[in-house]
């Protein structure tokens, strides 16, 4: 791979990383295709053998599981059963939520990151 086409991957991986930030709902099939992409982009850059700075910066990059299916607390779980299933269902959807914004923003920061670095190089 070459440099200017790991510049473009890298500034790539962020744009979908702040497209789906942006996006009012979370639709599963760019979760995964964002999860997919990110963890190629990982194994790529740590087939290149970078300096160690670098590799420690892309080892901290957490991948994402777009499969996500919290488990319920015992409040939650009981009140769901009360409820038909609405609140077991809120909760899960408010959680899975939680977790990809904050996962998808960790990654663009930490590929953000990993491009300043590759430009000092």
């Amino acid at each position: 791979m070459s440099f200017d086409n790991l510049f473009l991957q890298l500034r790539d991986v962020q744009f979908q990383a702040d497209k789906i930030l942006k996006s009012k709902d979370l639709e599963q099939e760019s979760l995964e295709r964002f999860a997919h992409y990110s963890k190629d982009l990982k194994e790529s850059l740590i087939d290149l053998d970078l300096n160690e700075e670098l590799l420690l910066h892309v080892s901290d990059i957490e991948e994402i599981d777009p499969d996500l299916n919290p488990k319920l607390p015992i409040v939650v779980a009981v009140l769901g059963a009360l409820s038909f299933g609405a609140a077991s269902k809120q909760y899960r959807k408010r959680k899975r939520e939680e977790y990809f914004r904050e996962n998808i923003k960790n990654i663009r920061d930490r590929f953000s990151n990993i491009n300043f670095l590759l430009k000092d190089i």
